[in-house]
């Protein structure tokens, strides 16, 4: 029985793999302050009361919403998403709340 599926070339996986950041960049366009208070709240439930600053990791950030709330918050933020346009939809929530801000880092990977 074998251990393992057969293994696709990075392009074959790309044909296979559902381009999510097309939706992101739609939801972008409603995106407003109730929406992203909701993002707030539901981070709230899960963190904790501190008075050093926190660090938050966003793997698979999508649209950016979870990274933009906890950096609203207060902590250190890095992003990342392996879709080209889930990493631009995060990039551009950066760039319209905290442009030039050291401690949100966006990367793809």
């Amino acid at each position: 029985m074998p251990t393992s599926s057969p293994s696709q070339n990075p392009e074959q996986i790309d044909e296979l793999r559902f381009a999510f950041g097309k939706n992101w960049k739609q939801f972008l366009r409603i995106l407003d302050e109730e929406r992203l208070e909701k993002a707030e709240n539901s981070l709230k439930e899960f963190w904790p009361e501190q008075s050093e600053p926190l660090s938050f990791l966003d793997v698979g950030s999508g649209s950016g919403t979870f990274s933009l709330a906890a950096r609203k918050l207060g902590a250190e933020v890095h992003s990342f998403d392996y879709d080209d346009d889930s990493v631009a939809c995060t990039r551009a929530l950066k760039a319209r709340y905290y442009p030039d801000d050291p401690n949100w880092n966006v990367e793809q990977g």
